[in-house]
């Protein structure tokens, strides 16, 4: 589902999971989002810098071995604004 909101962010679809910090909201979840075609996020507010720098490391690895996303459903993750959160 192409919109201008998942142009600019370089996504399939319009779905942001929102970062729940101190909750639900882990390096798997925003993965899967991501791998999926939305915006993963991570609730870290309450983490130090080196949980932040470790959930950002599991969130590229997972995202890395899995991601599929294709021109005919948005254009490339390459670049896009929500790849390069992780890369």
């Amino acid at each position: 589902m192409e919109t201008s909101f998942t142009r600019k962010l370089g996504i399939a679809y319009p779905i942001v999971q929102a970062p729940m910090a101190s909750g639900p909201a882990t390096p798997e979840l925003a993965a899967a989002v991501s791998n999926a075609g939305g915006l993963g996020s991570l609730g870290a507010g309450y983490w130090s810098p080196a949980q932040i720098r470790d959930a950002i490391r599991e969130v590229r690895r997972k995202r890395d071995a899995v991601s599929t996303h294709s021109k005919s459903r948005a254009s490339s993750s390459k670049g896009s604004a929500a790849a390069r959160l992780f890369s």
